[in-house]
């Protein structure tokens, strides 16, 4: 969206933030004025399409792709979840290294070393924060969200 465009409010969503949809979050909408189409705000402390929270897969990735920490005690919903963000964070491996450039130290990294150097970033937070603003991607998706598209008209 261009940050010049008005928006105006258009109402939210629930959507759930436990695995098992036992529990339900408000995500906000507004609407571009300009045709732009509607924008979703959720948490920050959310991750978009995914019932599971940047803690939870921060630490489930520490454990998974650093040595000596032990995995969270998770439900079985959540642990589908975690396994399906591990997945595709697999197959980002490519396209995050070629955005992130000489960032990352080598040219073929394994998913321990490419989240070993990410988390030099600091938390998951952080890391998401920083893939969105300066290169237009997130960790687990290209998200449509994070490519504006002109106005039409």
């Amino acid at each position: 969206m261009d940050p010049s465009h008005r928006v105006h409010g258009h109402g939210s969503y629930k959507r759930s933030s436990k695995a098992d949809g036992s529990e339900q979050e408000d995500a906000s909408r507004w609407l571009c004025t300009a045709g732009c189409g509607t924008i979703s705000i959720i948490s920050d402390t959310r991750l978009p399409y995914r019932p599971v929270g940047v803690d939870l897969l921060e630490e489930w990735f520490d454990a998974e792709f650093m040595e000596g920490r032990a995995p969270p005690q998770v439900t079985e919903n959540e642990r589908g979840c975690l396994k399906r963000a591990h997945t595709r964070f697999l197959q980002r491996i490519p396209s995050l290294t070629e955005v992130l450039g000489q960032m990352i130290r080598v040219a073929s990294p394994s998913a321990t070393q490419l989240w070993g150097q990410l988390r030099k970033l600091g938390k998951l937070g952080d890391i998401l924060r920083f893939l969105a603003e300066k290169f237009k991607t997130s960790l687990l998706g290209d998200y449509r969200c994070l490519h504006p598209r002109a106005a039409t008209g």
